[in-house]
């Protein structure tokens, strides 16, 4: 069953000092955006919304997306961190794509059992040079 898409379903923080890191997170097949919206629904303190983004210049369709709030960079880290279980947990290969303003990291199968690597994506995300 698909998860909420409208705002009167989903909890929507729109108070900056409550959600100071937003990041949005795009996923290569389009069929796990489900499993990754239910996983990262679980991590308290955090929203997950799922949302419709149009396609680039030159391309057809719409992209299915996750736009995940937190209230700090704990709670972000805490939600880098369960993703490479995520994709270890899925049948074909899977990339994850995070972007926070124009930062943006991709977690993949080869770079997800490192821990370092995990900490040096949020350690990306979070920095603001």
């Amino acid at each position: 069953m698909p998860e909420p898409n409208s705002p009167q379903e989903a909890r929507i923080i729109t108070d900056p000092a409550e959600a100071p890191f937003e990041v949005v997170l795009t996923v290569s097949q389009p069929a796990d955006v489900g499993a990754l919206y239910r996983r990262l629904s679980t991590i308290p303190d955090a929203s997950v919304t799922r949302r419709r983004t149009g396609p680039d210049e030159g391309e057809l369709g719409v992209v299915e997306v996750l736009q995940l709030l937190v209230p700090s960079a704990a709670v972000l880290t805490v939600a880098i961190r369960t993703l490479p279980a995520f994709i270890k947990s899925r049948r074909s290969s899977v990339t994850v794509t995070l972007t926070r303003g124009e930062r943006s990291a991709t977690v993949t199968v080869e770079n997800s059992n490192d821990p370092q690597a995990v900490l040096e994506i949020a350690s990306h995300l979070l920095s603001d040079d």
